[in-house]
């Protein structure tokens, strides 16, 4: 599965202009900072052999710094220094602190393996954590995640305790979780501290959460846009042609971000920053067949594609394909 996020960022990428409106010297300069701030707040450990490598001054890894214009026009950075640090040049709010050197440390066999904090005094430290960064949450925040450790993401030996939005009790749309997940997360260790904070802020709620649209209408109007999926540009920029649908694999109310992919004037297919918009949809994925005879040796998976039918109007307002 990230092979083929993998796929579909390369793709995206494709189509969204890179300029670095803000220069690497700006950007060094807003990463330094935070730097600072994280070193006066004491978020970065004392108490681990490489604890002078903070009381450094903020430095660059080579090739450490990334600027690229988003899709709304906010100018994303990402340093990696001591710390790695990403956060938008129009902002006054780091979106990102990850201490890999840190999270390498925890992985050992000298760290913690097992919790000495309750869950409710993990909860509370996670909000002490947000305090010191000066986050507040969302009143549309509903705990995600509480846990020590997670595997799936190599987080092993630490805290994680994560936020989402939810809106009318329905589940955000998650296919796209590697490239934009609105979440607010804070990753701990009881004895080193903060080790990642993530803040994706959280677009606006759908205007309506009525459902008028039945499950297989929406599966009956999906099924006949997957073909035209298929013609996209974006679609043939990272598939072979020649599959043909051959089910349903599921069809769920979810909220979503509209990306339009069938309109390439109007496609949206990666963001930076959070969508203008959401709506509840019927998300209908379909699993494709091979139709084509490949050369020897060549034998492509068929990919699943998704289809995203508004459960108000019946619009399809999106897609998206593995």
């Amino acid at each position: 599965m990230k092979n083929t996020r993998n796929l579909i960022i390369l793709g995206a990428y494709l189509f969204c202009a890179r300029v670095e409106a803000v220069s690497k010297e700006e950007a060094f300069r807003i990463a330094e900072q935070y730097f600072n701030q994280c070193v006066a707040n004491k978020l970065v450990p004392t108490n681990v052999p490489f604890a002078q490598m903070y009381q450094e001054p903020f430095y660059v890894l080579p090739g450490g710094i990334d600027v690229r214009d988003t899709v709304y026009g906010k100018d994303r950075i990402w340093v990696q220094g001591q710390i790695t640090i990403k956060a938008y040049g129009s902002a006054s709010q780091m979106s990102l602190f990850a201490n890999t050197r840190l999270s390498q440390y925890i992985q050992t066999n000298e760290t913690q393996r097992i919790p000495a904090l309750s869950a409710e005094q993990a909860y509370a430290q996670a909000l002490r954590y947000l305090d010191i960064l000066g986050v507040s949450l969302d009143k549309r925040a509903v705990l995600s995640k509480l846990s020590f450790g997670d595997k799936e993401w190599e987080r092993e030996f630490m805290w994680i305790v994560h936020w989402e939005p939810s809106d009318g009790g329905y589940r955000y749309d998650d296919f796209l979780e590697n490239i934009y997940s609105p979440c607010i997360g804070v990753s701990f260790s009881e004895k080193y501290g903060l080790v990642y904070f993530g803040n994706d802020p959280f677009p606006p709620p759908p205007k309506t959460t009525e459902v008028r649209v039945q499950r297989e209408s929406a599966i009956f109007k999906a099924e006949n846009a997957v073909p035209l999926v298929m013609l996209t540009p974006y679609y043939q920029q990272c598939r072979l042609p020649g599959f043909k649908v051959s089910g349903v694999k599921s069809a769920e109310l979810r909220i979503a971000c509209p990306n339009w992919l069938l309109d390439p004037a109007r496609a949206i297919w990666i963001w930076d920053s959070p969508p203008k918009e959401t709506r509840l949809c019927w998300i209908a994925r379909f699993t494709t067949v091979d139709t084509v005879k490949r050369e020897e040796g060549m034998k492509p998976t068929p990919p699943d594609i998704l289809i995203y039918v508004d459960a108000a109007t019946g619009e399809i307002v999106g897609a998206n394909f593995t």
